[in-house]
C-alpha cells in the first residue's frame, strides 16, 4: 500500500507540473530562446495579469502568478542595461509594449548570449583586474590541458579548432558558453569550472570582473547571478582580437594590459585544496601569520565562493583565517608570544595523540598549572589551528576554562592581559563554530566592583575591543545562580523496572530472529535495569552476536562509567566484572575515580567537598572550538553518585544518567548546578571559591 500511495503521489506530482508547462508562457519561453522578437510583443500582454499559476522548483511548489512569471522569462532572455529599461513589480504591460514599439529596430538577439539587447556587448565597459597564474595552479592547469581540450561542450562550439588556429576568438567563444549557462528558473548548469579553467590555461591568468554587488569577483565559476558572466563577456568583446598567441606558455597574451602578479597570499590559499595533508595544512599555517588585510580580503572570496578546501585544516578554513591573522597581527604589534616554546608543541602534538583518560588528565593539569599569561595564546593559536583533532580541542576547552578562573585576578589587574582577553573574546566568537571559544565574556559574570573598574578603565581604541568592554560590562551585572531550570523528570523516574533480568532477556532471544529487532530489543532491556542487575547483564549478553556498542554502551551512558576505559574491550570488561563484584557501589565509583586520577579526597582520605565542588564547577566540558558539539563528563557523575550515596538524596533527579535506549543524549550539568548549591548553602565548603564560574555556566 505504501508503494501504491507513494506512485499515486508521484504520478500526481509529474501530471501537475506537466500542466504547469503546457501553459502558453512556456511556449513563448522557448521562442525566446529562439530569438523570436514576436514573442516579446506576446509575453508583454501577461504583464498585467494576476491570473494564478503554480510552478515547480525540484520538489518545491510554488504559486505564483502570469505576470511574475511573464516578467521573469524576459528577463531569463534579454541583457537589457538599465538605463533602457528596468524589468520589475511596476513595469506594466503598456511600459513594456512601448519600449518593445520604440526600440524595435534597435533590439537584436546575441548569439553569444542568447538573449535579446540593444546595447551590444563590444559597446560596453566595465571594470576587471588580471592576475597571473600562480605556478601551482598553472601546474594544476596544464596538466588537464588535454582532458579541457577535449570536452564535449569544447568541440561542439568549435573552440578546439580555434584553440589549434591560435584564433583568439576561442576566448570570446568560451566566455560566450559562460554566459549561455546562467541560471535560468529550474535549470542547473554544473560544468562552470570547466569553462574557467580552460579560459585561465589559454590566457595564463585570472581574470576577476565585476559581480551583482559591483565587487570584483576571482571565482566566476562560483556566482550565482549572471552580472560577472555578462562582465566577463564584455571584457574579451572589447580585448579578445589584441591577444597573441605565445608558443612559450602555450597561451594568448594581451600585451596592451596590465596582469598583475600573483602574491605570496594567492598561492598559499590555492594550497588549501591540495590533497597532501601536510601541504594545505602548512599552507593554512604560514596564511595565518601575513599580511592581514591581503588574508582577510582573500578569505572573504574563498568563502563567498565556497572553494574546496584540504579536510585537514579547520572545518570552516576561511572564517577561522580571518580570525587567526587578525589575532596574529594583534600579537605583533603587542609582542605576545602566540606560538609558544618547542616544549608546549610537544605538549600540544601529544594531546592530539590517543592517550589514556589518566594521561590526558595528567597532561591537562600540568598544562593548567605551568601555562601563564604570557604564553596562553599560543594554546589557543595550535587548538584552533588543529580545530579538526577532537582530543586536542576537549583538552584545551577544560585547560582554558580552568586556567583563565584561575589567573583571573591577574589578568583583569593588567590592561594589557584584559584587553587581549577581550580581543580574543571577539575574534573567537567570530569563528562562527560551536564550543567554549564563544564564552569568553561569561567569566565576567557576577564581577566584583574591582573587575569592573579595570574593564572600565582600558583606553583602547580598537572597535572590537570597544564592543566586548560594553558587553563584560552587561554581564558583569547578572548575578551568579547556582541553581537550574532543568527538568528533572524524565523516563529514567517512571520507566517499568525489570525485576528478573535473566528472564527477560531468555525470553527476547527466544522470539527475535531479525538481528536488528534484536538489538532493538536488548537496547531497551538493558536501559531498564537498575545498578544491582548489572553484573548479571553483563554476563548475560556477553556471547550474545550483536553490536558491542548496543551491548555495552549502557555502562557509560546510564551509570557513568565513560571515563575508566574502553568496555568494548574484554579485558576492560573482566576487570570491571571484579571490581563490580568486590566493592559495593560508592566504593566502585571511588575506586576508578581514584584509579583515573580524579582528586577528590583530602589527606585522611575522606571526601574532600571543596575539591569536589571544583569538579562539578569545571570537569564537564566542551570543546573548544567545535568537536562535533558532545559534552565529555570527564567522571562527574561518578562524583554525583558519591554525593548521592553520601547525603542518601538524589536531589529529584532519576536514579540514573540516562536511558540508553538511542533516545536521550544526557550530561550531569544541570545535576552538578544543584549539587554546587546544595553543597554551598548546607555549609559542606571550608573555601571561598570566588573564581569565576565556568565556560559552561551557561
Amino acid at each position: 500500500m505504501k508503494l501504491k500511495r507513494k506512485f499515486l503521489i508521484l504520478l500526481l506530482f509529474l501530471s501537475a507540473n506537466l500542466f504547469a508547462q503546457n501553459h502558453r508562457l512556456y511556449f513563448l519561453d522557448w521562442q525566446l530562446r529562439k530569438g523570436d522578437f514576436t514573442a516579446l510583443n506576446e509575453v508583454a500582454e501577461y504583464f498585467d495579469s494576476k491570473i494564478e499559476l503554480t510552478e515547480y522548483l525540484g520538489y518545491h511548489i510554488i504559486n505564483t502568478n502570469e505576470s511574475e512569471v511573464a516578467k521573469r522569462l524576459v528577463r531569463e532572455n534579454s541583457i537589457f542595461l538599465d538605463s533602457e529599461i528596468r524589468i520589475d513589480s511596476t513595469t506594466s504591460s503598456n511600459d513594456f509594449k512601448n519600449f518593445l514599439l520604440k526600440n524595435k529596430k534597435k533590439i537584436t538577439f546575441s548569439n553569444l548570449a542568447d538573449a535579446f539587447l540593444i546595447t551590444p556587448f563590444v559597446k560596453r565597459k566595465t571594470d576587471f583586474e588580471i592576475i597571473e597564474l600562480t605556478d601551482f595552479k598553472w601546474s594544476s592547469l596544464n596538466a588537464s590541458r588535454n582532458e579541457l581540450l577535449n570536452l564535449d561542450w569544447v568541440k561542439e562550439n568549435g573552440i578546439d579548432s580555434l584553440v589549434y588556429a591560435r584564433n583568439p576568438y576561442a576566448l570570446l567563444k568560451i566566455s560566450s558558453i559562460l554566459l549561455k549557462k546562467r541560471y535560468r528558473f529550474d535549470e542547473y548548469n554544473y560544468s562552470q569550472e570547466n569553462i574557467i579553467n580552460l579560459l585561465q590555461i589559454l590566457t595564463k591568468s585570472q581574470i576577476a570582473v565585476p559581480n551583482e554587488s559591483g565587487e570584483l569577483s576571482y571565482h566566476l565559476d562560483k556566482d550565482f547571478y549572471e552580472e560577472s558572466k555578462v562582465n566577463l563577456l564584455i571584457f574579451f568583446a572589447n580585448n579578445y582580437k589584441k591577444y597573441k598567441w605565445n608558443e612559450s606558455i602555450k597561451a594568448f597574451r594581451n600585451d596592451n594590459l596590465e596582469i598583475n602578479p600573483s602574491e605570496v597570499e594567492q598561492k598559499l590559499f590555492e594550497m588549501l585544496s591540495n590533497e597532501n595533508d601536510s601541504i594545505a595544512l602548512n599552507a593554512f599555517i604560514n596564511l595565518t601569520k601575513l599580511d592581514f588585510q591581503k588574508v582577510s580580503d582573500l578569505s572573504d572570496q574563498y568563502r563567498k565562493a565556497s572553494i574546496s578546501k584540504n579536510h585537514s585544516i579547520p572545518i570552516f578554513p576561511y572564517r577561522f583565517l580571518k580570525q587567526l591573522v587578525y589575532l596574529t597581527k594583534y600579537s605583533k604589534e603587542k609582542n605576545i608570544d602566540f606560538e609558544g616554546s618547542e616544549s608546549l608543541k610537544v605538549q600540544i602534538e601529544l594531546l592530539k595523540s590517543n592517550l589514556t583518560f589518566n594521561e590526558r588528565r595528567k597532561l591537562e593539569d600540568e598544562l593548567i598549572n605551568t601555562l601563564t599569561l604570557e604564553n596562553i595564546t599560543a594554546l589557543e593559536y595550535w587548538s584552533l589551528i588543529y580545530q579538526r583533532s577532537w582530543p586536542l580541542t576537549y583538552s584545551a576547552g577544560r585547560i582554558l576554562d580552568k586556567f583563565y578562573s584561575k589567573n583571573w585576578d591577574e589578568l583583569t589587574a593588567n590592561s594589557k592581559y584584559l584587553e587581549t582577553y577581550l580581543l580574543k573574546s571577539k575574534l573567537f566568537d567570530d569563528l562562527g563554530i560551536i564550543g567554549f571559544c564563544n564564552n569568553y565574556l561569561i567569566k565576567f559574570k557576577g564581577s566584583p566592583q574591582k573587575v569592573i573598574t579595570s574593564v572600565n578603565n582600558l583606553s583602547s581604541v580598537n572597535p572590537k575591543i570597544q564592543g566586548q568592554i560594553e558587553k563584560a560590562n552587561e554581564i558583569a551585572k547578572t548575578p551568579i545562580i547556582f541553581k537550574t531550570e532543568e527538568k528533572k523528570s524524565w523516563n529514567g523516574n517512571n520507566v517499568e523496572r525489570i525485576e528478573d533480568f535473566k528472564k527477560s532477556y531468555i525470553e527476547i532471544v527466544l522470539k527475535v530472529n531479525d538481528t536488528t529487532e534484536l538489538e532493538d530489543e536488548i537496547s531497551l532491556l538493558l536501559s531498564k535495569i537498575k545498578y544491582s542487575q548489572i553484573g548479571e547483564a553483563i554476563k548475560s549478553i556477553e556471547n550474545l552476536s550483536i553490536s558491542e556498542f548496543v551491548k555495552y554502551s549502557f555502562l557509560e551512558r546510564d551509570f557513568g562509567f565513560s571515563y575508566i576505559g574502553d568496555l568494548m574491550k574484554i579485558e576492560n570488561r573482566r576487570e570491571f566484572l571484579e571490581n563490580y563484584q568486590k566493592f559495593d557501589e560508592l566504593e566502585l565509583y571511588k575506586h576508578y575515580l581514584r584509579h583515573s586520577g580524579i582528586d577528590f579526597t583530602n589527606s585522611d582520605n575522606k571526601i574532600d567537598f571543596d575539591k569536589i565542588y571544583e569538579l562539578l564547577k569545571y570537569d564537564i566540558n566542551n570543546a573548544f572550538a567545535g568537536g562535533g558539539g558532545s559534552i565529555k563528563d570527564n567522571g562527574v557523575y561518578a562524583i554525583i553518585k558519591i554525593l548521592e550515596l553520601t547525603f542518601k538524596t538524589t536531589l529529584g533527579y532519576p536514579n540514573k544518567l540516562c536511558s540508553s535506549n538511542n533516545m536521550y543524549a544526557c550530561d550531569s550539568r544541570g545535576r552538578a548546578m544543584e549539587w554546587m548549591n546544595y553543597l554551598q548553602v548546607n555549609n559542606h565548603l571550608k573555601s571561598e571559591h570566588s573564581e569565576p564560574v565556568s565556560f559552561a555556566f551557561e
